[in-house]
């Protein structure tokens, strides 16, 4: 399971690369931290880390706005910043496509190159599930962000927060 920095980081950087201006990218982008508020209102994760219940809420709403472009894409745009969040959790158990499979699955991908006289590549995926299991909590001990973490977070965040900063100052020495 990431930490949520790195929940953040990710949409942030991908929507800021798609021309989202910053501000809007930043809001966007903190909708991809709601799944992990199951953690405060102990709603099992079944209900939070699903896509199931994000397209519930996510259709309705897009059928709403479907005529309204500016909205139409903000339901758009907050729907993958929240699935965004739901597939870095691939990593770890989760159980992605709950209620319609009783199971949480974990993705692992690995590549590796060899270099030398006879040089190769090889690509593995391994897909993993085990049964769902709902344990109460009654505390929570995680990092909010490790340190391979945080330089990954960096180099996401980097180049909009370099040009947020070079309009801002634009803007402030061109009074």
């Amino acid at each position: 399971m990431a930490e949520p920095l790195i929940h953040f980081a990710v949409p942030f950087a991908a929507f800021t690369a798609l021309g989202v201006k910053p501000k809007r990218a930043l809001l966007l982008s903190l909708l991809a931290l709601t799944p992990d508020m199951d953690v405060l209102f102990h709603v099992h994760r079944s209900a939070s880390h699903s896509l199931i219940p994000l397209l519930l809420v996510a259709a309705p709403l897009l059928a709403l706005t479907w005529r309204r472009k500016p909205y139409r894409n903000l339901v758009i745009l907050a729907s993958m910043s929240v699935a965004s969040h739901l597939l870095l959790d691939l990593s770890g158990y989760t159980p992605i496509l709950y209620p319609l499979l009783q199971d949480s699955f974990r993705i692992a991908f690995s590549c590796d190159m060899h270099y030398g006289s006879s040089p190769a590549l090889s690509f593995n995926v391994l897909v993993e599930s085990i049964p769902a299991v709902f344990i109460p909590f009654d505390s929570l001990d995680a990092p909010l962000f490790t340190s391979e973490g945080f330089l990954v977070s960096l180099a996401l965040l980097a180049p909009a927060f370099h040009k947020m900063l070079k309009e801002f100052l634009a803007k402030t020495l061109s009074m």
